[in-house]
């Protein structure tokens, strides 16, 4: 059955696959786990296969309304997460992980992944986890343990992610393979998610890898499903969030952190991706830890 709270839906039962669109927004990154039996799904002409064992991950927006066929014996778990959960968590993380970007690159293209005995027991505790606080509506902390619980899984994920794509990279990728699209992204990936890097412009990155702007654009587009600009802005608003809700700078010191022009300028930018000004999106934050 599906139990819905703020930012987590979850289930015992995969049907709710194709039954729980409705109820939930697109924002959602969800998980779902075959226990037994096995199903297929299609999402935009690609077929994947899910048997016993086996963890697929994606956005809801991209499985919703999809081809989904299963065997009768089909038994999994599912988990709909969703973004607000991982704000503050996600934020740090990616700002102190300059290679966040090859994991989530790596789940584009490898949305099923085979869990180990290790992770599959890992998994199994934190939905177990889940599904209790789920139940017990009485708990006046439930939704901060719930919170907590939430950005747990997602560190421990990310943690074993890391061995998953050095082996991918290793084994069935060398670099010596790469083609040279390849190697222009992972370049690009590697200068925007430098710590300090404040550069906002796609001319100063293609003039730093020698190409057109519009080479390296056209390339990000094909490789990634970005353009060059997105992955900039997605960089910017990410370190923007570390800032306001891991550290205590004020709004003026992270714009010239930043090295945006000004704090007006700095303030349209916040509000234009964030939907809020700096100081109501950290007090936003704030109060929902209290």
């Amino acid at each position: 059955m599906l139990k819905l709270f703020k930012d987590l839906a979850i289930s015992d039962n995969l049907d709710d696959v194709t039954t729980s669109y409705n109820d939930i927004t697109s924002n959602y990154l969800v998980s779902v786990y075959c226990e037994q039996g096995a199903f297929q799904l299609s999402i935009e002409g690609q077929t994947y296969h899910i048997g016993e064992g086996d963890l697929m991950i994606g956005q809801l927006n991209g499985m919703a309304g999809r081809s989904f066929m299963r065997t009768p014996d089909l038994k999994g778990k599912l988990m709909c997460l969703g973004e607000p959960l991982f704000d503050d968590t996600l934020a740090g993380i990616f700002h102190m992980d300059p290679q966040w970007w090859k994991k989530f690159l790596f789940l584009q293209q490898n949305p099923v992944i085979h869990l180990n005995e290790h992770q599959n027991k890992l998994f199994q505790a934190y939905f177990n986890l889940m599904m209790t606080f789920m139940e017990n509506p009485d708990n006046p902390y439930r939704q901060r343990i719930i919170r907590f619980t939430a950005q747990s899984m997602a560190v421990e994920f990310l943690h074993e992610m890391s061995g998953v794509v050095a082996d991918e990279e290793t084994e069935i990728t060398p670099k010596s393979e790469r083609s040279q699209k390849d190697l222009l992204l992972q370049r690009f990936m590697s200068l925007i998610n430098q710590r300090e890097n404040t550069e906002r412009e796609v001319k100063a990155y293609a003039a730093q890898l020698l190409v057109t702007p519009k080479y390296l654009s056209a390339v990000c587009k094909e490789k990634s499903g970005r353009t060059a600009l997105e992955w900039i802005t997605e960089a910017t608003v990410r370190n923007i969030k570390y800032y306001l809700i891991q550290t205590n700078l004020t709004v003026k010191e992270i714009a010239y952190k930043m090295d945006f022009p000004d704090v007006s300028f700095f303030c349209k930018y916040v509000k234009k991706h964030l939907g809020q000004a700096p100081l109501k999106y950290r007090n936003g934050h704030l109060l929902s830890k209290s």
